[in-house]
């Protein structure tokens, strides 16, 4: 029936709409962030993916999947079909590049309302390359998983203060930016040991709330013996 016409039956249709498991309308779900980010280490820690829908069978339960891996069963669904805040499962552990992921949320008992969402997931990272040479020689500076708005700043530390702060645009739904500029962008340069931290905030902080990823330069001096 249209929904026009389940109108004209008024609540008589109320009545049979909540007691009939395919009255529910089909299931959507709220749309995923274009790009999560995972972090290459030890503690392999990936961005937390919120999942929201609405369209399923009050009261029923869904069964959610990570690229057809379960992940999280029985949730409960509301007295309106919608599940409830706060769902989370984690977008998959990745160590370079980026990759789409799916997200599959399936209602118990009738597979017919079955969902499902993509997105990518990217390995944060920041580097540049040639790793030796002059404080002034031009190199590729290259980072992803700047997911954010704004621009990625780069702050350059020396012995806790900072000297210098350059800004790159990252590009793209996973936040990567690659630029050819001189390693220090600034002189003279002292000898020692150096911090770049990049992130998304103007002002440097040792807890940024954005991505993060800290490259440390050892400056020494040379001597030439003619």
């Amino acid at each position: 029936m249209s929904t026009r016409r389940l109108a004209a039956y008024g609540c008589a249709v109320t009545s049979i709409g909540a007691t009939l498991p395919g009255m529910a309308s089909a299931a959507v779900l709220t749309p995923l962030k274009p790009c999560y980010v995972s972090v290459p280490s030890a503690s392999r820690e990936v961005e937390p993916v919120a999942v929201g829908g609405s369209g399923f069978t009050p009261g029923s339960k869904v069964d959610i999947a990570v690229d057809g891996v379960p992940a999280v069963s029985g949730v409960p669904v509301d007295s309106v079909g919608g599940l409830p805040a706060g769902v989370q499962v984690r977008a998959p552990f990745v160590t370079k590049g980026d990759q789409a992921f799916a997200i599959t949320v399936a209602e118990q008992g009738n597979p017919a309302n079955t969902v499902t969402g993509t997105s990518r997931v990217t390995a944060l990272s920041a580097s540049f390359s040639p790793r030796a040479g002059r404080p002034g020689r031009t190199v590729t500076f290259r980072g992803r998983g700047f997911t954010q708005a704004g621009k990625v700043h780069m702050h350059y530390r020396f012995k806790g203060k900072t000297r210098e702060r350059v800004a790159v645009t990252p590009t793209g739904p996973c936040g990567r930016f690659e630029v050819r500029r001189k390693l220090f962008p600034f002189s003279p340069v002292s000898t020692g040991r150096w911090l770049v931290q990049f992130d998304q905030q103007k002002k440097y902080s040792t807890t940024p709330s954005s991505a993060f990823v800290q490259q440390s330069i050892t400056v020494t001096r040379t001597v030439r013996f003619r």
